[in-house]
Formats: C-alpha cells, sequence, structure tokens
C-alpha cells in the first residue's frame, strides 16, 4: 500500500477550501436572497433557510470564515491522510 504525503494532502485541501468559500460568497452575490433561499433549501433537503440568511455579511467577516474554514478543511485532510498512512 502506498503512502500519501499528509502534509499536500493538507494544504491541497486547505487551497480548495478556499477556493470553495470564495466560490459560495461570488455565487451569494450573484444571485441574490430569493434565488439564493430556494437552492438553500434544496441542498438542506427542504429545511427552511429564510429566517436565517444573511446577505449583508462584512468582508472582514467573510475573511475570517474563509481564513477559518480553510484552516479545518487543511486539518482534517491532514489527519485523513495521517490515518490512513498508519492502516
Amino acid at each position: 500500500m502506498s503512502q500519501i504525503n499528509a502534509k499536500k494532502i493538507g494544504l491541497a485541501s486547505t487551497i480548495t477550501g478556499a477556493i470553495g468559500y470564495i466560490s459560495c460568497i461570488l455565487i451569494m452575490s450573484l444571485l441574490g436572497k430569493e434565488a439564493l433561499i430556494y437552492i438553500s433549501n434544496m441542498l438542506l433537503h427542504g429545511a427552511d433557510v429564510t429566517n436565517i440568511i444573511r446577505m449583508d455579511i462584512p468582508i472582514t467577516e467573510a475573511i475570517m470564515g474563509m481564513v477559518l474554514f480553510s484552516i479545518i478543511c487543511g486539518l482534517f485532510a491532514y489527519v485523513l491522510a495521517l490515518i490512513y498512512n498508519k492502516l
């Protein structure tokens, strides 16, 4: 069984998480509130997100969210690769 480079997987996942987060921000800004609610309700198996959707997210909050989300993605992937290499 081949080994996975945990650092590379972690870094790739961190970058992928950031790209995904930025994509989500762009989609939110392009779609508008009504379309975003419609799509979110479909993705969440019919849960109604009408009352929790915020469209006025400050840029500092969005950047902090992206950084934290990206780090979490990278850490999860790094740990996954470590566990995989031990099995």
